[in-house]
């Protein structure tokens, strides 16, 4: 049995940085307006005496970042690090989910304003016509994107994102919508900055 918490409690599990993280049993009140899915796979080779025969294991990170209608955002963090050389690509339609590993989540909320900002830039017309951006080549990460719209959800996939990419151009609004999430996952967790990628575009930093 798993013990209840009152509504209002939140307790502090873990200091990373200085930075307190919490838990709290109460879920985000309302719908998801917006879901950001993205998998790293390319991150560098690093020692684990564990792994036969190499003794190296190739770090994999998932992220999921929800906003939802009433300005929460939650950013979840999920990392599995298998040995070199061991399968821990999942099929397409389950890659979204780390088997296993630790998760970590975040949680901040947006101004009144920031939040107006952004359901203004997802009504934007360029933003509606989006499409799946599939690259052969080497890339930043995939991606899986849903915009809740009154007519349906709008589902954005995309397969090793290459930001400079002829198809997309410096002012594509797929990269710019994957970076304004970037920057609100950034916030909520505290990271130092937005990738060198994203500053070329007009997903100017909330903050």
């Amino acid at each position: 049995m798993g013990t209840h918490l009152p509504p209002a409690r939140r307790l502090c599990l873990l200091f990373v940085a200085g930075v307190c993280l919490f838990y709290s049993n109460a879920s985000p009140q309302g719908h998801a307006l917006f879901t950001q899915h993205e998998r790293q796979l390319h991150a560098t080779a690093r020692p684990n005496a564990l792994c036969k025969p190499s003794p190296y294991e190739t770090p994999i990170s998932y992220t999921e970042l929800n906003v939802f209608d009433s300005r929460d955002v939650v950013y979840e963090v999920s990392t599995l690090a298998p040995c070199l050389g061991e399968r821990a690509d999942p099929p397409w339609a389950v890659r979204w989910d780390a088997l296993g590993g630790s998760k970590t989540v975040f949680r901040h909320r947006l101004s009144v304003q920031e939040f107006e900002q952004f359901k203004s830039f997802l009504d934007r017309a360029e933003v509606k016509g989006i499409v799946d951006f599939m690259n052969a080549g080497p890339g930043v990460g995939d991606f899986k994107i849903s915009i809740a719209r009154p007519s349906g959800v709008q589902n954005i996939e995309v397969v090793s994102l290459m930001p400079g990419h002829v198809q997309l151009g410096r002012k594509s609004a797929l990269v710019q919508l994957i970076c304004r999430a970037k920057d609100m996952a950034r916030i909520a967790s505290h990271s130092a900055e937005l990738p060198e990628w994203c500053k070329d575009t007009d997903a100017k930093p909330l903050k």
